[in-house]
């Protein structure tokens, strides 16, 4: 019978047991004094890759002018942008934000065909309160009604009551948006297309690299654990991917969202992300320093008997995950005890 080898480490270098119990070997069949022994179970092997994150608000969009003029006006960097505030001012007249999924991209106006932009844009002035008492109909028709709110709007905002809306004077996002960087300066003069804002999302994410051979690791709804420096950890869910270009190579970029946003969750504030991954399912699982190289080939666990003593036998190693691997075999089951080192 072979005697018990050093525990194997995750490389999985084994020394192999002589043939034979060298003089001076414990024999395993007899009952030491102690036995550290884990017992043997059924279930999920997950592996968990760490990679280094960084909390932050996730990816940003350049907000571009859609008229020439002078920069009059930029929203702080920092801060927060609703319903039916200015994002910035060409030649003082402001353009707003108003929330909607599809984009503004033409004048409006009673001569223009129905479009689902009327439709957010009739929208917006009702949540406003701007059609109190008009009977407006939210559809994508333009109607007398709707340039009568307009122009309640427009007079709100302290520009000329038009009752049309120019390209230009309105920005549609789905969501409230966070101001991240000015890209052009105030007094600047612009032209049609360039870069004047950099805007994300509101909510505090972390941010992750991964390689894009790893996007098993990160499906959208998948789940994370995210720590800190400081050991304060919470879980987190994966909220988007995007492949990203980093260093001239493709990369994937995952946002996390955390469950719970805790002191010390600030901008720039590394943490370390945990990504589970399922390596193997229903299956017998015991701790790595459990196994033993045997002198004749292969793999075993010394099992304790029922009358306190211990045999080994063999088994097939599969998966390994962390301090834990798959193993099978004719005489290991479910609730045996195994003796693992030290």
């Amino acid at each position: 019978m072979s005697r018990r080898t050093a525990g194997l480490a995750l490389a999985l270098v084994l020394p192999l047991a002589a043939c034979g119990a060298p003089s001076g070997a414990a024999d395993p069949s007899a009952s030491p004094p102690t036995w550290a022994t884990r017992s043997v179970t059924r279930g999920d092997l997950v592996s968990t890759v760490t990679a280094s994150g960084e909390v932050g608000h996730g990816t940003t969009t350049s907000v571009v002018a859609r008229v020439p003029g002078t920069v009059t006006w930029l929203a702080p960097a920092g801060s927060t942008v609703t319903a039916g505030q200015p994002v910035y001012a060409v030649d003082a007249r402001p353009v707003v934000r108003l929330p909607g999924a599809a984009p503004a991209w033409r004048d409006l106006g009673p001569s223009s065909a129905d479009g689902v932009d009327i439709r957010q844009l009739e929208q917006a002035l009702t949540d406003l309160g701007h059609t109190a008492g008009l009977d407006l109909t939210v559809d994508e028709d333009w109607t007398s009604v709707t340039t009568r709110a307009v122009r309640r709007w427009q007079t709100s905002l302290g520009v000329a009551p038009t009752g049309t809306v120019r390209l230009g004077d309105l920005l549609f996002t789905p969501q409230d948006v966070r101001i991240d960087e000015h890209l052009a300066d105030l007094g600047a003069l612009v032209e049609p297309g360039a870069p004047v804002l950099a805007v994300g999302g509101t909510q505090r994410v972390v941010t992750v690299v991964l390689r894009t051979s790893q996007a098993a690791l990160a499906p959208v709804g998948g789940v994370a654990s995210l720590t800190l420096p400081d050991g304060t950890s919470t879980g987190g869910t994966v909220l988007a991917t995007a492949v990203v270009t980093v260093d001239d190579q493709a990369q994937l970029q995952v946002t996390i969202t955390p469950d719970a946003l805790v002191s010390g969750w600030g901008e720039g504030t590394p943490v370390e992300v945990g990504l589970d991954q399922t390596v193997a399912t229903d299956v017998l699982v015991v701790p790595v320093t459990a196994l033993v190289a045997l002198s004749d080939g292969g793999y075993g666990v010394q099992k304790v008997l029922p009358d306190g003593t211990s045999q080994y036998v063999t088994v097939t190693t599969g998966a390994f995950a962390g301090t834990s691997v798959e193993v099978s075999g004719e005489d290991v089951a479910e609730g045996d005890e195994v003796v693992v080192s030290p």
